[in-house]
């Protein structure tokens, strides 16, 4: 068992005490495609429980400090109801944790979950666009090549590649495992290359990587043209 299972592990049966009612846990994102990079990508997990209130929340208090020890993000929490209604609210993440997760506890919550497309693609456009308006602002004040305008690529790559499988779950099509086929893919619908967000994402987990100019400027208008491409989608039709 590897780590982060056993992180996991430790954190459901600290759960079992704290809600003996039961509850739904769910792990998804990079672990649950068995992509996870040690040292930078966060253990993502839902948990949804029937109780709630500040009594439950309090009685979970321990398990979910032992837990930030070793995992600096923290579960979602929601509860049944507003996790069933919550799909127009979160309609990418919804979309996108469909396509990689591992039910720990519970009956499956995104059994018969269906996300509207023109939800996704609002939700797509405003996340794109505020992307692509931080890289400017990013672009603008911090030197190529400098340490702190390479993290800030590095660090915004990953929501990036989210945003890539958004945009072919909007289009219709299966999202690829592996990330360089899911930015072939994006980037053939939306008409940029894919090695242009490719570097970035490979650079992810790499403090020594410096980014170029060329690195900036494929990554801005590879983010723009996406963002241009979903804004010009029409939902219901294969455009």
């Amino acid at each position: 068992m590897s780590d982060v299972e056993q992180q996991v592990e430790r954190l459901l049966a600290d759960l079992d005490q704290a809600w003996p009612r039961g509850y739904t846990a769910v792990l998804f994102g990079s672990t649950a495609r068995e992509q996870r990079i040690a040292g930078w990508s966060d253990i993502n997990l839902l948990l949804i429980a029937e109780d709630l209130s500040p009594e439950a929340l309090r009685a979970a208090r321990p398990a979910l400090l032992r837990w930030r020890e070793g995992a600096e993000t923290l579960p979602l929490l929601f509860g049944p109801t507003e996790w069933r209604r919550s799909t127009d609210a979160y309609p990418l993440e919804i979309a996108e944790m469909r396509t990689a997760y591992r039910l720990l506890r519970g009956s499956d919550p995104l059994a018969g979950m269906k996300v509207a497309p023109e939800d996704l693609r609002m939700a797509l456009e405003r996340e794109f666009r505020g992307k692509l308006m931080r890289l400017r602002q990013g672009y603008a004040l911090m030197e190529t090549g400098s340490p702190e305008l390479s993290e800030f690529l590095r660090t915004s790559a990953s929501s990036v590649l989210l945003l890539c499988r958004g945009l072919l779950i909007l289009r219709g099509e299966t999202v690829p495992r592996e990330n360089g086929e899911v930015l072939e893919a994006a980037g053939k619908l939306a008409g940029f290359p894919a090695q242009a967000v490719g570097r970035v994402v490979a650079a992810r987990a790499d403090e020594r990587w410096r980014c170029t100019e060329e690195d900036v400027r494929g990554y801005l208008a590879a983010v723009d043209a996406a963002a241009r491409y979903v804004d010009n989608f029409q939902t219901g039709a294969r455009t």
